[in-house]
């Protein structure tokens, strides 16, 4: 199995995989911004449409001010589904045959995040923790400056200790 695990994800260079990672997550972020609008105006009409009695109390609000709450959260909620909706267009125009080779580094980059990141719990205003997921992590050098960083978080935590 792992022969053929190493094989499938040899066809997908890790620089490579680092930018189908910045483009996943571009399709993500945008996403997120048109299925909020959606349901911005998806919300925004059906308020509208709505005939508002204004004696009757909506739980206890001005039918208004539960309305607009309403508008809010729904919005909110469509946002938070952008970033599916962003993750399966990915992998259809963009991933195509190269969706398991992409896991596959995936699960190994995010194995090497988990091995070389550092504990949060000594960090403070001073001395934060960098990058704790990996989500800035671009490309090779990016990779090496934040094994660089966590190094020297880790000694600055070890000087610390030290006093």
């Amino acid at each position: 199995m792992n022969a053929v695990r190493s094989n499938d994800h040899s066809s997908l260079t890790w620089n490579e995989f680092l930018k189908y990672r910045t483009y996943r997550r571009g399709f993500q972020v945008a996403s997120m911004g048109i299925s909020g609008l959606v349901g911005l105006v998806i919300g925004w009409e059906y308020i509208s449409s709505v005939n508002i009695d204004p004696t009757q109390m909506i739980f206890g609000f001005d039918p208004l001010l539960a309305m607009g709450a309403g508008l809010f959260v729904f919005t909110g909620f469509c946002s938070l589904l952008g970033p599916l909706l962003g993750n399966f267009f990915f992998n259809l125009l963009v991933l195509r045959s190269k969706r398991i080779p992409f896991r596959l580094k995936e699960d190994l980059f995010l194995q090497h995040v988990k091995k070389n990141r550092v504990d949060p719990s000594y960090q403070s205003f001073a001395n934060p923790v960098p990058d704790y997921y990996g989500e800035k992590i671009t490309s090779l050098h990016g990779y090496r400056r934040w094994l660089r960083n966590c190094a020297a978080y880790r000694k600055k935590r070890d000087e610390f200790l030290k006093t």
